[in-house]
């Protein structure tokens, strides 16, 4: 079972991304209502590692000025609409304790679900961090009955490695989940393509 799961950020500059639809961009203190709002939804705060419920304004400003902090080296995005600018997630590129492979996470609020933003912001992700990394493989993981993020992570090239058991250190839940591996061989010869 894992336990932990501190996570610390991947040291890449984090450029601003642009994609069809969306930006992706460091967090901003003008940021903090709408995740608040977004992220304050147990079907969310259910599906992540480090996630409270409720989720409040200082929570929202405590993860920007982390992110903040970590500028630079950090690797930690807001994902916002291209044509709004509206905040409509999170994403980042990070290390678990436990774990010497980065893993990739997103979450989408669920105003935004069935519009195919996650899908495009995780390619985006992986497609940074292979272009600027070295690094062979990147991890990302779902819960086993999560399947809409499944459905993306395949969609990215993921393959699922294993299952575990993790506790979820801040609702008490364990929860099963399905890890995933991309490879560079894979996203550069098949997906990326």
């Amino acid at each position: 079972m894992r336990k932990g799961n501190a996570e610390t950020a991947l040291c890449l500059d984090s450029p601003v991304i642009s994609t069809e639809r969306l930006v992706l961009r460091p967090p901003h203190e003008h940021d903090a209502e709408e995740l608040a709002f977004l992220a304050n939804n147990i079907k969310i705060a259910r599906m992540l590692a480090h996630m409270p419920h409720p989720y409040t304004i200082g929570d929202a400003e405590k993860f920007i000025r982390t992110a903040q902090k970590d500028s630079g080296r950090a690797c930690t995005y807001s994902i916002t609409e291209a044509d709004s600018g509206k905040l409509i997630g999170v994403g980042s590129l990070h290390y678990i304790d436990t774990d010497p492979i980065p893993h990739m996470g997103y979450w989408i609020g669920e105003p935004y679900w069935g519009n195919g933003y996650a899908t495009e912001a995780a390619r985006a992700l992986v497609d940074l961090y292979f272009k600027v990394t070295n690094e062979p493989t990147l991890k990302m993981s779902a819960r086993v009955t999560n399947e809409a993020s499944k459905k993306v992570i395949r969609k990215c090239g993921g393959r699922r490695i294993s299952t575990i058991e993790a506790m979820h250190p801040l609702l008490g839940e364990i929860q099963q989940l399905d890890d995933f591996e991309i490879t560079r061989e894979r996203w550069m010869g098949e997906i990326a393509a």
